[in-house]
């Protein structure tokens, strides 16, 4: 009777077991979802732009101030096709603006800029058996990235019944980008369906340039219009190799 009892006992503690790690981790046919809470990197950015203009910020100079440019936080997708095998999708983008404006006597100036960040990346994750909660993983990804800034520019100025106006657009070359990375994380499950993450990666990017423009207009009262184009008339088609380290924490959630 004791033996049946053990074995009843066994039989219910693996029963239990299996029921409580098919409660936290994701299974064959689940999808998952995640975002940044803070990160340098993966989560931030899957690609290191044109003089890493994404992964380090850059401070664009105005007549009024400055601006600084964040990294991108990134949403990500995957999908279990297996309980251990998972594709991921990445996707982030950033547009951040700015206005500055200046009255004076006779004198009006209003500057405006944007930036605008993409991102794209898809890979493959191989997860470990792990605990019951704890899943580590490693996997590969290949993305893409894009970076375009714009600045304007417009001076009013007035001297009598003389009023000139100045006004600049400035289109820096856009920044492209492909590349791939290694990375290796793990996901720890603080309730079912719910995790935070840890994950740190190795990337390799290939890095283009298009062509800037810069255009300036002036037009003076009881003069013609005149037009001074200093646009880039080279487009930038080599590319840079380099590599970065790079590592984030995400929350996420099973569906």
């Amino acid at each position: 009777m004791k033996k049946i009892l053990m074995v009843a006992a066994l039989a219910a503690t693996s029963i239990v077991a299996a029921q409580a790690q098919s409660e936290f981790k994701p299974k064959a046919g689940d999808v998952t979802t995640d975002v940044s809470l803070f990160a340098n990197g993966l989560f931030a950015n899957p690609t290191a732009l044109y003089k890493g203009n994404v992964a380090s910020g850059v401070s664009v100079g105005t007549n009024s101030g400055s601006i600084n440019v964040n990294t991108v936080g990134v949403l990500k997708g995957r999908y279990f096709f297996q309980d251990d095998l998972a594709l991921r999708l990445s996707f982030g983008i950033s547009s951040p603006s700015f206005k500055s404006t200046l009255e004076e006597t006779n004198h009006s100036l209003e500057n405006k800029y944007r930036a605008t960040t993409l991102s794209f990346g898809l890979g493959v994750e191989k997860h470990f058996a792990g605990t019951d909660r704890l899943s580590p993983y490693v996997g590969a990804e290949l993305h893409v990235g894009s970076y375009t800034t714009n600045f304007e520019s417009n001076d009013t100025r007035t001297v009598g019944t003389i009023v000139t106006k100045t006004n600049q657009q400035i289109k820096t070359a856009p920044g492209f980008t492909f590349g791939g990375g290694l990375f290796m994380g793990a996901d720890y499950y603080i309730a079912p369906k719910v995790f935070l993450g840890l994950e740190a990666g190795l990337n390799i990017d290939a890095h283009s340039l298009g062509k800037d423009t810069n255009i300036t207009t002036l037009n003076v009262t009881g003069q013609p219009t005149q037009t001074t184009d200093t646009s880039g008339k080279t487009k930038y088609s080599g590319s840079s190799l380099n590599t970065d380290l790079q590592v984030g924490f995400k929350i996420g959630f099973v569906f």
